[in-house]
């Protein structure tokens, strides 16, 4: 009776009282909706229990599955909650929707669709240059996908042979390695093991990941691990049977000396900052562009304190193997590029490994004689600790009109075949030469390519032979460097070609090794990019780039005729070489006249 009386004079309040905090929970409700887009209702969990957490910063609590595979999250019938999801949210098709919503990264989701892994820009550009095609290696706005009709030799060529190494492409779209690559984000950050309960998410990317597309062409995933890529024939041979050093493609490797950054424990992440990899927002033409380390900038380094909301400090904080320092201050590229894993440590200026946070002591060479010698003001670091580079002469590529092959972006059997053969790999010494920043730097082969067109009776119609030569890090550094004379006297270091050079009657000459006429290569050793009196032997992949000129190969050359008497580049009379000479010229009494 009691309790009938309470109700019966209170139920008005009881109403209001439970209509109030149905409100309340519906702000709260609200509140959480507007932070995490309805994710807080998703129901996905309820069946997909034992998913795991994709990384610590991407909870399943918070974020759900919708707010990544889209979707219906409210309902429980399967077939609707299922209606609109898409299995990898990272696909650069999409990713304006998933991972590059205002919420998670749109920054680096717009950024990485314009950058240089995504359109292949350079390759597509320096192809179609070098194809002839084009009048300049720069004069392309095609890329991978986008604007690349097949309309002639190279485009075919490219969309045949090439299109498979980009990562706006879907992933497991094509058989082989090449169905590996591609799938935007998740290329380089997801980890597949155990993808039963689900892949996990890194910043923490080994190895592997940039190998698998960084294998071929100027091969400086290989080189960088001391792999050296033979001939094809599964050489060296381990007791009778094919060597178990191979690469996809049924190639084999050889063990050199791998670069020093490797052997002490360094992943490619550790140089390359984010924006060297996803890019900074610009469209680049080539992939130097976009890359924004330089050796300077940790062995010289200039440390500054990023401001609070810079995107170094996120970096920072989502890789558990760093952390900032007490300072804030960090090592910034000349270009305003922070790196989140250089700064002072006491006295020294450290280099934090992004894969398990350990520390490494880095040289500075501000003070260093032999990197401020005068004359090398333009030699860059690599021009003297590149202790090789790998050298691929000859692109045997074949074009059959009467077959048919997959076309890598419209993934249709199209009519024109083509097969390619590589010969004449080489690690030697680096041909040196001037890059687009005006820079010494080493070059090697481009794409060598010895073109043969097929008629309808399977017989040579058309044969074209286009060589190039492009300026490049190969990723072989090693602490020890040449003598003056191994790069002074080298006619292969000057960009002539393999073989001698040396003085007649004061002129300079050169013998080759080989007679490249009678060898049917062509007029000119593979290797030489210019000739004696100036003349260019091949493309440069480069507008800016170039060989040495006449001037510049004598003024290189004339430092061998002292580093007889003179060979320590601590000798005085390298302070200022042209005084050194003017005074050899005019003082009869120095030793070296008598």
């Amino acid at each position: 009776m009691a309790i009938n009386r309470v109700l019966k004079f209170n139920l008005p309040l009881i109403l209001a009282v439970a209509a109030l905090s149905l409100l309340i929970v519906i702000a709260i409700i609200d509140r959480a909706g507007d932070r995490y887009s309805g994710r807080t209702a998703d129901r996905c969990l309820v069946c997909h229990s034992d998913v795991r957490d994709m990384s610590a910063s991407h909870p399943n609590k918070a974020l759900g599955c919708s707010g990544c595979h889209l979707g219906n999250p409210y309902v429980s019938d399967r077939e609707i909650a299922h209606q609109g999801m898409v299995k990898n949210p990272s696909d650069l098709r999409i990713v304006k929707k998933t991972c590059g919503k205002s919420e998670c990264h749109p920054v680096w989701a717009e950024r990485v669709t314009h950058s240089i892994m995504s359109t292949n820009a350079g390759i597509v550009a320096s192809t179609l240059y070098q194809w002839d095609e084009r009048n300049t290696p720069d004069d392309s706005l095609a890329h991978i996908g986008v604007g690349l009709p097949d309309t002639s030799l190279a485009t075919s060529h490219l969309r045949k042979m090439c299109a498979g190494c980009h990562i706006n492409k879907p992933q497991n779209d094509l058989p082989g390695e090449f169905g590996e690559r591609g799938g935007g984000c998740n290329d380089c950050h997801l980890v597949n093991n155990d993808s039963a309960r689900h892949p996990v998410l890194t910043v923490q990317m080994k190895i592997n990941v940039c190998e698998k597309c960084h294998n071929r062409s100027d091969r400086t995933g290989l080189t960088y691990q001391g792999k050296f890529e033979s001939e094809g024939y599964g050489t060296p041979y381990e007791q009778g049977n094919f060597s178990e050093r191979n690469l996809s493609g049924g190639r084999f490797y050889y063990h050199i000396p791998a670069d020093v950054h490797f052997e002490a424990g360094m992943v490619c992440i550790d140089c390359h900052p984010a924006q060297d990899l996803m890019g900074d927002g610009r469209r680049y033409q080539h992939l130097e562009e976009q890359v924004h380390i330089r050796c300077e900038t940790c062995h010289q380094a200039k440390l500054s304190k990023p401001a609070k909301e810079a995107m170094v400090w996120k970096i920072v904080q989502s890789n558990p193997a760093l952390q900032a320092p007490k300072d804030s201050l960090l090592a910034v590229t000349a270009n305003g590029v922070f790196l989140a894993n250089v700064y002072r440590r006491s006295d020294k200026i450290v280099l934090r490994r992004k894969s398990d946070g350990r520390e490494l002591g880095i040289v500075q060479t501000h003070s260093k004689a032999a990197c401020n010698l005068a004359g090398h003001e333009r030699l860059s670091c690599q021009g003297c600790h590149s202790a090789y580079t790998p050298q691929c002469y000859g692109c045997h590529d074949v074009y059959d009109p009467n077959k048919k092959q997959q076309d890598k972006i419209s993934y249709k059997e199209t009519r024109g075949h083509w097969s390619e053969g590589r010969s004449y790999l080489r690690f030697e010494k680096p041909t040196l030469g001037v890059d687009a920043r005006n820079r010494i730097m080493p070059f090697a082969p481009g794409c060598q390519v010895y073109l043969t067109v097929l008629d309808e009776k399977g017989k040579a119609e058309k044969q074209e032979t286009w060589l190039t030569m492009a300026p490049f890090d190969p990723h072989s550094t090693r602490k020890r460097v040449p003598q003056c004379a191994d790069c002074h006297s080298s006619a292969k270091r000057l960009g002539l070609g393999e073989g001698q050079l040396f003085l007649t009657n004061g002129a300079l000459e050169t013998q080759p090794i080989y007679d490249a006429v009678s060898a049917g290569l062509g007029k000119f050793p593979l290797e030489q990019m210019t000739t004696l009196d100036g003349r260019l032997t091949q493309k440069m992949s480069r507008l800016k780039a170039r060989p040495f000129n006449p001037t510049e190969i004598k003024r290189i050359y004339r430092v061998i005729l002292c580093l007889t008497c003179h060979d320590s580049y601590k000798d005085s009379i390298y302070r200022n070489f042209a005084r050194s000479v003017q005074r050899y010229k005019t003082n009869p009494r120095l030793p070296c006249k008598q």
